[in-house]
């Protein structure tokens, strides 16, 4: 799990910090004093679960999270403030918990049962895990709109605009991706979640792309598509 913690306190961070490690899960935690500073991060990276101080210094925590909501919208938030005077407003931005400091570790654990509890209800969605330097990164396979091979490197494009460059070969890679995703021409995989129009010749993607199919695997490829999208009507 990527967890954020956003708060102009550094002791009141390195305390939900140390709660956090201390348990029997590892998580890659990430932390932030400035709500300007969170949210350049955030464009970048997909976070399960942010922790967000109310009162920043450059911004409320409730604006930062309301931009939040722009670029991930599923990621589970829990406010930390030392009042309840905002809790109105931070439920409106869909938080699941809203913590008084000081809290306890008992707190922090609740808040990790109600994450594990939201994450198996929004089944069946499935994480790619990737490695970038010393960073991992969980990557889930709803908001990747395409991954292209380039050279030694595969390019794995999200739906937040957010690009990840990853030194793998693209058949290990699309070994693990879903059963959403549809090889279309050679080095190319797009997730037929993102397609917005399918022609004879090409499909365009949310992000604004267009792809030619393969033009010997053209029926094929329709075909696979279109049972797909029967699929997930059925299933809607």
């Amino acid at each position: 799990m990527r967890i954020a913690i956003c708060d102009d306190n550094r002791q009141d961070i390195e305390m939900l910090r140390a709660y956090l490690v201390g348990g029997a899960e590892n998580y890659v935690i990430d932390c932030f004093e400035s709500g300007e500073s969170f949210i350049s991060k955030a464009k970048k990276n997909s976070y399960d679960l942010v922790f967000m101080d109310v009162y920043l210094p450059d911004q409320d925590g409730i604006t930062v999270i309301r931009k939040l909501r722009d670029i991930a919208p599923k990621s589970a938030v829990v406010f930390t403030t030392v009042s309840d005077s905002h809790a109105v407003d931070a439920f409106s931005v869909r938080a699941i918990h809203y913590l008084i400091k000081p809290y306890t570790k008992k707190d922090v654990e609740e808040v990790l049962m109600r994450v594990n509890v939201k994450n198996m209800a929004d089944l069946p969605e499935s994480l790619l895990t990737v490695r970038i330097g010393n960073d991992v990164y969980p990557l889930n396979q709803r908001d990747i709109v395409r991954v292209e091979a380039q050279d030694h490197k595969v390019n794995i494009f999200m739906i937040n605009r957010s690009v990840y460059s990853i030194w793998m070969s693209f058949s290990k890679l699309e070994e693990q991706l879903d059963s959403s995703f549809l090889n279309i021409n050679r080095g190319i995989c797009i997730n037929m979640r993102h397609v917005v129009r399918w022609r004879s010749y090409d499909c365009e993607m949310r992000d604004g792309m267009k792809y030619l199919l393969n033009s010997r695997k053209r029926k094929q490829l329709k075909e696979a598509y279109f049972t797909w999208k029967m699929n997930e009507m059925r299933e809607a």
